[in-house]
């Protein structure tokens, strides 16, 4: 998994899970679109604020991304696509380490990089609503940083009770999940599902540097 975490990987990331976060009393919550716009910002700003802070220690970016994209991301359905087949065959208590485990790696990754993405500029396509209830929805939208060439970045997203949520990000038509996924199963193959948590957790508990 580890080519996962290249950078156009996880600027894709890092702008596709900041998408779903906004303030509760936000009229962007009825809005995914309007919904990435207003929190790609918020993080830029975040980031941007506290970025003397970043470089010096990137656990202040855990921190920062954690607060505004964690309680917003839908973890739970990101964690059973990329288990795939194998989440039937985990137990209660497997799944949801497995779930804390990945949430945590990507936090480290943006803690790593996440400076680096305060020039990236989206414009927005498209957003097409799925489902009949209209409760699954694709923003689409174009991602571009000076000297770099542009990426089509879609987020997935889905409308839950607490507002809308991203659960997979598409950039450049390769799915951020699917991607995992293969990782994931290639590791359960040769360790098992314990082996797999065993070999998140050893990595997740490296030391952070920038």
């Amino acid at each position: 998994m580890t080519g996962l975490l290249a950078r156009p990987y996880l600027l894709a990331l890092l702008c596709g899970l900041a998408g779903a976060v906004a303030a509760a009393e936000s009229t962007a919550n009825d809005d995914p679109q309007a919904l990435v716009n207003e929190t790609i910002e918020e993080l830029r700003a975040a980031v941007l604020r506290d970025k003397a802070a970043i470089e010096l220690d990137p656990n202040r970016a855990v921190a920062v991304v954690d607060e505004i994209v964690s309680p917003h991301v839908d973890a739970t359905r990101s964690g059973r696509l990329i288990l795939g087949k194998h989440w039937r065959a985990a137990t209660p208590e497997q799944r949801q380490r497995f779930i804390d485990l990945y949430r945590r790696l990507l936090l480290r990754t943006y803690a790593i990089h996440v400076s680096d993405y305060t020039d990236v500029a989206v414009t927005y396509l498209s957003t097409i609503p799925l489902g009949e209830e209209g409760n699954e929805a694709v923003v689409r939208t174009r991602v571009t940083r000076p000297g770099k060439d542009p990426a089509n970045v879609d987020y997935r997203m889905t409308r839950t009770e607490s507002g809308w949520k991203v659960y997979d990000v598409v950039a450049n038509g390769v799915s951020i999940v699917v991607s995992f996924r293969s990782g994931v199963d290639a590791e359960i193959q040769q360790f098992g599902i314990d082996g797999l948590i065993t070999r998140l957790a050893e990595r997740v508990q490296r030391p952070l540097t920038n």
